[in-house]
């Protein structure tokens, strides 16, 4: 069976590049899997859509775009949604979920926040983690400088105390301050002011992330890399799936994960690098690994039932 993995891949964007890399290397044992990307439609094979296809957040033309995505894909073959984020907010976008999934074969989501969007609406799906929690964790002594990621459209009194944050954060660690962009072209706008790491590929910015000494993101890959590197972190919410992945976590955990805006530094360093919480942060990696992993390979269940 021809397999096709799509997604908002070859933009920059560094999330979506990890789930490239991790479903194309899962669906490797099934066959050849190529990757797909808008504008382009899915072909013939069975095709697993990836990341957040499912949201009108950014705007309605790109939900009404992976809606014509879906509907070309099921003529052609089995779809598949491969623990994929859902952010429907308007009345025409909720309206059309149960139309544009009745034919879809398998769903799985990837929190908890996505599973009662759907449920909402009369579809059921399974719920997994996000496949880019099962990338490789490289080897860092977490010793370098402060990493700071933000997303365009921020408040600027948001990025003005995130930035205070990570500066008051570096002087407390006596380390130095640095960008991470995690999708090229957008975050750089936001880093403004900050010697930047651009990172060309997942691995190296797996590597700069588990170098670091603290991570402070708002994307939710940057917080799942940190997760997967052992690096504290501390968040600064930009939409609701970085809240869901947070609370996932936070089972394991003593306390809350700091968000901004809130805490001071010096009190949230205090709690984050204590050993009691980076015990739980390392609890809480394994076993979102173990969920992702199960939902990756019911996935693969699915498909080889389906051949």
């Amino acid at each position: 069976m021809d397999l096709c993995i799509y997604g908002y891949f070859g933009r920059g964007n560094l999330g979506d590049e990890a789930l490239a890399l991790v479903w194309r290397d899962k669906l490797s044992t099934l066959g050849p899997a190529r990757t797909l990307s808008p504008p382009r439609l899915p072909g013939g094979g069975a095709t697993v859509f990836t990341g957040e296809p499912l949201q009108d957040r950014t705007s309605r033309r790109s939900f009404l775009f992976y809606a014509a995505a879906i509907r070309a894909a099921r003529r052609r073959g089995p779809v598949i949604l491969g623990a994929v984020g859902v952010d429907v907010r308007s009345r025409i976008a909720t309206g059309l979920l149960p139309r544009i999934l009745h034919d879809v074969d398998y769903i799985s989501v990837r929190d908890p926040r996505s599973h009662a969007a759907l449920r909402s609406r009369g579809i059921a799906a399974r719920e997994a983690r996000d496949a880019a929690l099962l990338l490789p964790s490289p080897r860092g002594d977490h010793a370098g400088p402060v990493l700071l990621n933000l997303v365009p459209g921020l408040p600027a009194a948001a990025r003005g105390e995130a930035l205070a944050f990570a500066r008051e954060a570096a002087r407390a660690l006596g380390k130095g301050l640095r960008g991470l962009v995690m999708a090229r072209g957008e975050d750089d706008r936001s880093l403004r002011g900050l010697a930047p790491i651009v990172p060309r590929t997942v691995g190296e910015a797996l590597e700069a992330v588990a170098e670091a000494s603290l991570l402070i993101g708002s994307r939710l890959h940057a917080l799942e890399f940190a997760l997967i590197c052992g690096t504290p972190f501390v968040a600064v919410p930009y939409a609701p799936k970085v809240d869901a992945f947070l609370g996932l976590v936070e089972a394991d955990l003593p306390g809350p994960i700091p968000r901004l805006p809130g805490p001071k530094a010096r009190a949230a360093l205090g709690m984050i690098l204590a050993n009691g919480y980076r015990r739980g942060l390392a609890r809480a990696r394994e076993r979102l690994r173990g969920e992702a992993e199960e939902g990756v390979e019911d996935v693969l269940r699915f498909i080889r039932e389906m051949a």
